[in-house]
């Protein structure tokens, strides 16, 4: 009997793909056209003595007598070259911009690759930790990689990072500039406080505020001498001043303490013009089932827009059959004991049993774009486990949870309700002996809050999905 093998013949596609690694100043690159044989380590090995031609660096602020190459060269590297992809990594967004302006310019396609998948990848490849090269080398062939390809040879978008539409990519900007004024003002206050202290005792500790766009907080912008303030606010503080024991004593107002008020009064009409923009930008079709959901939290501005820059688009998250991902595996589950000391979790594994555990990917992945996700990091004899994901959500949700689900200020209903009902449910766990596990202004209150905000984080996805469906 004859027997006929059949081979099903794979459709392989040749692809340019260039490995941009960005520092602070820098880009390191490498070009593969096709995945090294024998593996990533010992092409490493065998190319790593020849960075300066196979891995050559462009700086954003050349230094001529050591021969650097600059922004214009890399411009040409890549007219020279022409890549199909060039893969990067989202480190810091102002670092990048620079490079990635380029590559778009000359209508180079860019992939980018997440911080972890990255991380993981380099470290899976045995390459080493803290190397440029390496790590140019690694995104190269992350594009090259067969499990990052599809059976006919063509890019997995699976594998990388979404692109961010450009609304999402100045929001995200707005964010940041916020973020940044909100710690610039801090030394700034500080200090003004202090001379307030001797000069206008009776305002030192005031918080003032604007109550209206376009018109300044009433202490800084009289401290200022600037037109920008309502007649009332005026008015009460020139009232306050004129009875102030500072004065009473002749001890008059220090320009620099005017010059600290000038810059608080320039910051918040910055300010304001930002939040009026962002704003503007969140009333945009495209947002509208995300505010949705945000109102049934009742989040503010600023939470919700930091928010959506981490989660938008939604179907981010999902497959390509547009359901959350959710694997199984086989695999031994430990038994875990978890001790809670000095701020940190430690957790100890114990043997187990196998099972086939179900795996969210999609809420897992959400989870830790909004700073909830949790990672195992070694120390001594356990593993401690730390937070991990964008600390700014993660700051953003403690300040809600904080000024929101602690002080029961928000709007009601089934969503809130859930949340508070929650806290309340933590805070009347009692011991054996009768007395309050979690008790307030100890850690024991911490720890509930901690607690509230990981369920604020599943609430969040839960409802968000539910729109979405």
């Amino acid at each position: 009997m004859k027997t006929t093998i059949l081979y099903r013949k794979t459709m392989t596609i040749e692809l340019t793909i260039l490995g941009i690694d960005v520092s602070k100043s820098s880009v390191t690159c490498h070009i593969l056209t096709q995945y090294p044989k024998g593996g990533l380590q010992a092409y490493w090995n065998k190319t790593r003595n020849r960075a300066s031609t196979l891995y050559p660096a462009f700086y954003s602020n050349p230094d001529a007598k050591k021969k650097q190459k600059s922004a214009f060269d890399f411009a040409h590297y890549l007219a020279e070259i022409k890549p199909n992809y060039a893969i990067l990594e989202p480190t810091g967004n102002h670092y990048s911009r620079l490079w990635a302006s380029i590559v778009n310019k000359l209508e180079i396609k860019i992939l980018w690759v997440g911080h972890v998948e990255l991380r993981r990848y380099r470290g899976g490849k045995n390459l080493p930790n803290k190397s440029d090269p390496a790590d140019a080398l690694a995104m190269a062939a992350y594009g090259h990689d067969p499990d990052h390809q599809l059976e006919t040879g063509e890019l997995n978008l699976r594998y990388f990072l979404m692109h961010r539409p450009e609304p999402i990519d100045e929001l995200r900007d707005l964010c940041q500039q916020l973020e940044h004024l909100n710690r610039v003002q801090s030394p700034i206050v500080n200090y003004a406080r202090q001379l307030l202290a001797w000069q206008f005792p009776e305002v030192a500790h005031t918080k003032s505020k604007s109550t209206k766009s376009g018109v300044l907080p009433p202490l800084w912008g009289w401290l200022a001498n600037r037109l920008e303030i309502s007649p009332a606010g005026k008015t009460r503080i020139e009232n306050r001043y004129k009875i102030s024991i500072a004065r009473d004593y002749g001890i008059e107002i220090d320009p620099i303490l005017e010059l600290h008020a000038e810059w608080m009064c320039d910051i918040s009409l910055y300010e304001q013009r930002l939040e009026s923009r962002i704003a503007e930008m969140l009333s945009e079709p495209a947002f509208k089932p995300y505010m949705t959901v945000f109102n049934k939290f009742g989040f503010g501005l600023r939470v919700r827009s930091r928010l959506l820059t981490r989660i938008y688009p939604f179907e981010s998250f999902l497959g390509v059959n547009g359901r959350p991902v959710i694997e199984y595996e086989v695999r031994e589950v430990k038994r875990t004991e978890r001790e809670r000391k000095n701020g940190e979790t430690t957790v100890r594994r114990l043997a187990g049993d196998a099972k086939r555990i179900k795996r969210n990917r999609s809420r897992d992945t959400f989870k830790m774009r909004l700073g909830m996700g949790t990672v195992l990091e070694q120390s001594g004899d356990g593993l401690v486990e730390k937070a991990s994901g964008s600390s700014l959500c993660r700051i953003s949700l403690w300040q809600y949870v904080l000024t929101g689900v602690e002080t029961g200020r928000l709007p009601e209903n089934e969503v809130t309700r859930e949340l508070i009902n929650y806290r309340d449910s933590l805070k009347a766990n009692v011991g054996e002996q009768g007395r309050q596990v979690l008790r307030p202004q100890t850690f024991g209150q911490r720890l509930a809050l901690s607690s509230v905000l990981q369920k604020v984080s599943v609430t969040l996805n839960a409802v968000r999905w539910e729109i979405y469906v």
